[in-house]
């Protein structure tokens, strides 16, 4: 009982702020970002420390749902100016809530992590937009505006909390290994780096819910990479992984979202399993840029979402084995690699096809790249694909039994792909050149939809190509045993 009347206190009490700074905000008619940087610190602050005040999770995971409806509702009805009456659409206040359940909920017993996650975006975050605004050395890494100056101050805050809550907390809960002054230097330049490039691609207040994820499996993995004597390989994959995607970058393969995107996977990726699990990510995304490059000016650069739409699931079981370890988690990391393998490889092969592709289950020749069509070279770069990283899993991890499985859930994958992408993707109109496209801009007009759902678009088809991949090989994998 003693619990919840905390949680009541404290539920209140964020109330009382928000309520308060509202009226201060009319009153003194102060623009709407002073006041929501001052709720976001207040509340930062409070909820970065209920590790220490409750002795288990529902207090706060019941906290995190109430603002979760409650901050939608507010932004549905447009209310409460002090928090959502911004210079630019953003769902923050609903990422923030969001990031502390999934911490919360799975991450209970890493109060240190915790904390330092949340205080970084606490007090990093609302620096860098307070000193990027102010700031006239602006670019778009994706598609909200940053800057240099932005970044700096996120990076150097982000350091000195890592810096000195790390060794504060250590002191005070007697931790069980010594952490000398160079490693916690170490570590808080990784933290800050992983903290800022994830700022940097964020989008509509995405970075409430990316840094402090972002922060938190940094954070875990270098300190297991350090107590397990892995960490130069850690170094080593950073300096290795700054020379793929800056060359890839060069090269147009991917922008500089997509860059940024990739280094983060590839760190969350080789932080859980080292060389053996970020070698198929390597071999897919190499293959897949050569192949594209081949296609010349035809070829587009991935941006973040094509990133996350083909690493996304990956990542996921990556990381799940990294805090709970599973062959489950192994073989769902390698069934969608090779579903994105396949889809990818039947898109780039099948574009050297010499004639045009059909429309799954029909026989009506469509231009090679349309969603939903398949062609026999293509179908036959799907199996190569998903064949490679079938090998890959053999000679790595000895699941020679999986051969032909792992081959066959790349390929129903790469089909499910396009069944989507011909009966439930989003296909529109130009009314500027009246042609059909996947994209809601065309011509620098809006486009009208004329079949599929709105929201489904390929980096989603992607993503649910990866997610049945892995599906499918988990369930043979159980069958088998």
């Amino acid at each position: 009982m003693y619990e919840w009347l905390k949680f009541g206190f404290i539920f209140f009490g964020i109330l009382s702020v928000l309520g308060a700074s509202e009226l201060i905000r009319k009153r003194f008619k102060k623009p709407p970002e002073s006041t929501r940087q001052f709720i976001h610190i207040c509340v930062g602050i409070v909820v970065s420390i209920c590790p220490f005040i409750f002795k288990v999770n529902y207090q706060l995971i019941t906290l995190s749902l109430l603002f979760i409806a409650i901050n939608t509702y507010l932004i549905s009805a447009n209310k409460v100016s002090s928090m959502n009456n911004i210079e630019r659409v953003s769902y923050g206040t609903i990422y923030f809530p969001l990031s502390v359940l999934l911490l919360a909920s799975f991450f209970w017993d890493k109060p240190i992590s915790y904390f330092l996650s949340i205080l970084v975006l606490t007090f990093a975050d609302p620096a860098a937009a307070a000193v990027g605004k102010r700031s006239n050395n602006s670019f778009y890494p994706w598609k909200d505006k940053k800057s240099i100056n932005g970044s700096l101050a996120m990076f150097s805050i982000t350091f000195i909390i890592i810096l000195f809550g790390t060794d504060i907390m250590a002191n005070f809960f007697e931790a069980a290994f010594y952490l000398s002054l160079p490693i916690i230097i170490c570590l808080s330049l990784f933290i800050a780096l992983c903290a800022t490039l994830s700022e940097l691609i964020s989008y509509r207040g995405s970075d409430n819910l990316t840094v402090p994820l972002i922060t938190f499996f940094s954070y875990e993995i270098f300190l297991i990479n350090y107590t397990h004597g892995n960490l130069i390989h850690l170094f080593l994959w950073i300096v290795l992984s700054v020379i793929i995607f800056n060359y890839a970058y060069k090269k147009n393969s991917v922008s500089l979202s997509g860059a940024i995107g990739g280094f983060l996977i590839g760190i969350m990726v080789f932080g859980s399993g080292g060389w053996l699990w970020i070698s198929p990510l390597i071999f897919f995304f190499i293959s897949s840029s050569i192949l594209s490059h081949l296609r010349g000016k035809s070829r587009s650069k991935r941006d973040i979402m094509q990133i996350l739409a083909n690493g996304g699931v990956p990542t996921f079981f990556a990381l799940f084995y990294f805090f709970f370890p599973s062959t489950i988690s192994l073989l769902g990391y390698l069934g969608s690699l090779s579903a994105a393998t396949a889809d990818t490889w039947a898109t780039e092969i099948g574009f050297f096809s010499k004639s045009k592709p059909k429309l799954v289950f029909s026989f009506k020749a469509v231009e090679k790249g349309s969603s939903g069509a398949i062609s026999i070279l293509g179908s036959l770069g799907s199996a190569m694909g998903s064949f490679c990283i079938a090998i890959i899993a053999a000679l790595l991890f000895e699941f020679y039994y999986l051969i032909i499985p792992l081959t066959l859930a790349g390929i129903i994958g790469a089909f499910f792909d396009s069944m989507l992408g011909r009966f439930i993707q989003a296909k529109y109109r130009c009314n500027i050149c009246q042609c059909i496209t996947e994209e809601k801009i065309h011509c620098n007009e809006s486009t009208e939809l004329v079949s599929g759902l709105n929201w489904m678009d390929n980096n989603f088809v992607n993503f649910l190509n990866t997610l049945l991949g892995a599906i499918i090989i988990i369930n043979i994998n159980f069958f088998y045993g």
